[in-house]
Order: C-alpha cells, then structure tokens, then sequence
C-alpha cells in the first residue's frame, strides 16, 4: 500500500513539475550574429525536443516558429487575464509563450561551453521574413563546440497562468524582455 501511495504522489509532483505535452511540429532555427543568417534549422519530434551541438565559438539567437493550434494544446479557456506574451524563469531555463497557437513551454538544456551557462531572453516578432517566427533568446558560445537542448511543450490555459503567476510574483526569478 506504501508503495502505491509513494508511486502515485511521486508521479502527480512530476506531473506538476513538467505539466506540458511535447510540441512535434515547432521550427527551431539558429542565427549566427550579427548577421544573424541561419546556420541551423530543426522541426521538433515527438519528444518536442532538440539539440543543436557542433557550434562554433560565437553569439547566437535562437527564432521559433510555433506549430499551428492543435486540440491538446489549446484545451481549456483561455482566462488568463493578463496581457502577457512571454515570461522567462532564469532559474530553470524556462521560457513561456502565451500566442494565438496556444500557450507554451521553452525549455533550454544541455547547455554546454555557453558563456553562463544560461541564454538571454528575448520576446520579439520578425519583420519580413515568414509569418509567426519569433526571437526568443540569444547565447554566447565560448569555447567549440558549444551545444544547446531546446525542449518545447504545449500547456493548458490554467497551466500557463499558474506558472507565470508564481513567476510574477518572485521578479528575481522572472525575465521579461523585447515584449511587443
């Protein structure tokens, strides 16, 4: 019965923790500054995750364009009553972004030979180029080959509030930038 009770409270606190569903289907593109010309492109799999490794020493941003909407990413209404687009949780590395796709979850990972070993944050829609690809972060790689892990997961309308609300409400942990 221990066992049980054990199994299932540790699966509901890591459900709380990593509530989103994968995001196959997101177009995640690597820039090189200051240029800023792609020298990486990758769609996201079934695991809505990425890894971009082999970059060389240099800054970096990372553009994304998010998949159309889609019934479990968009289940729920959205009662979210603040104007927000994006907040960033530095402490974790997670990115969310509230869009007319949905609401999602933009994990950073793997960070290696990445000058902090964080990304910086940025909120912004590009201007000429196709419909929806939005900057989200930049990076320094310091030393070849530096390597990042972009994970990205759907949340509910409930789940993106919950989220952004502890965030708000702790501005030491909170980012926002570049919001448009």
């Amino acid at each position: 019965m221990k066992k049980i009770f054990l199994t299932v409270a540790l699966t509901a606190f890591y459900a709380f923790l990593f509530a989103g569903e994968p995001v196959p289907g997101a177009e995640v593109f690597v820039e090189q500054e200051p240029n800023n010309e792609p020298i990486a492109f990758q769609v996201t799999g079934s695991s809505g995750t990425i890894t971009f490794d082999h970059l060389d020493i240099g800054s970096y941003r990372i553009r994304i364009v998010l998949p159309k909407p889609d019934e479990k990413l968009t289940k729920g209404k959205d009662k979210v009553k603040a104007d927000l687009k994006s907040v960033y949780n530095a402490e974790k590395k997670i990115y969310y972004i509230r869009e007319p796709q949905g609401f999602f979850a933009v994990k950073f990972d793997g960070l290696k030979k990445i000058a902090g070993a964080n990304v910086d944050p940025a909120y912004e829609k590009a201007k000429g180029t196709a419909a929806g690809k939005l900057l989200i972060a930049s990076f320094t790689v310091t030393d070849s080959p530096g390597e990042i892990t972009v994970k990205v997961e759907g949340l509910t309308p409930k789940e993106f509030a919950s989220k952004t609300k502890k965030l708000m409400h702790d501005t030491a942990k909170a980012v926002i930038q570049n919001v448009r």
